[in-house]
This record gives C-alpha cells, structure tokens and sequence, in this order.
C-alpha cells in the first residue's frame, strides 16, 4: 500500500508547468506515494482550509512544487517608505505554497520543497529552516539529478519513519 503524501501545486499555466506537475505525480507514484493535492486528485465541499487541513491529516509528508504564478515586470517594494526598492523581473509562486508548507510544518511532517530557478527566495524558499529547497529548471528531467534523487530519497526515509509512527491515526 502506497503512503499518501500532500502534494501542494498551483493550478498550472503552462504545458512546462503541468508537463513537470505530471512527472513529479509519476515519479512519486514509482517511489510507493501517492500524492493527494485539493483540487486536483482530491474534491472536497469544504472551504479550502479545511480540505488542506483534512487531507493533511491523511498523508505522512508534504512535497511543494512552486513555480511562477506572478511575474512582476516592474513595481516597488515598500512604497513610500525610507527603504523603498525598485523591482523588476521579480516572480513569485502561489501564496498557497506558502500556506500549506505552513501548515505541514507544524503537523510535524517531512517536508520539501522542489522551487523553479528564478523565484524569489524569501518565507518557505529561503534557506535555512527545517526543510531543504531544491532549485530545479522546470524540466521533467530535472527529477533525475544526482542531487535531487539523494535528497529525495532522505526525505522519503524521514517519511517512511514519520508513517510508522502515526500509522494508527492515518485512513
């Protein structure tokens, strides 16, 4: 029986996008989890908290998958502050992201998180905190770096460990 883990991704916007999303589901599927994200492979008729915080309950790690949702072209940071900056070229995921690796977080659940090059890293991309960033080009090939599988297979461990232990709680 394959170990479900909360896959959090946006609704894509492009075939790059959706053609990794895809490679990402059968990879995990090969590696014995099966991934479960709210409107995509899982429906629910509650408000989308309570769905997020539901299927959580079920799964024994998180995987994000974050990718450009918004591209700001040009634009200010702190408007009319002393330490205003200029932006240009600057993109960022789906706030969702952020939510949910928030929320696996304090379930205590092994979490990763697989970004596009390019966002910024700042909340759950940036470095330091209790979860590696793995910075990838948005290519299903990417799954197959070196560095990526070893990381990923750690992470599956931690998952496989965090399963056993609350196995009689989980559907």
């Amino acid at each position: 029986m394959s170990i479900k883990v909360f896959l959090s991704v946006g609704r894509t916007s492009t075939p790059e996008q959706e053609a990794f999303v895809k490679a990402v589901e059968v990879f995990m599927l090969a590696e014995g989890l099966l991934p479960r994200t709210v409107g995509r492979n899982y429906f629910s008729s509650q408000q989308p908290l309570k769905s997020i915080r539901e299927v959580m309950g079920q799964c024994a790690g998180t995987v994000i998958v974050a990718y450009e949702r918004l591209h700001i072209t040009q634009g200010l940071e702190r408007r009319g502050s002393p330490k205003a900056t200029e932006l240009a070229g600057l993109s960022l995921p789906t706030v969702w992201n952020q939510i949910e690796a928030a929320m696996a977080y304090t379930l205590g659940q092994p979490l990763l998180a697989i970004a596009e090059s390019g966002l910024r890293d700042e909340g759950l991309l940036e470095e330091g905190y209790d979860w590696f960033v793995k910075w990838v080009a948005l290519n299903p090939a990417s799954l197959n770096d070196p560095e990526f599988r070893q990381t990923f297979e750690n992470w599956k461990q931690n998952v496989e460990a965090y399963h056993a232990q609350i196995a009689g709680r989980l559907d």
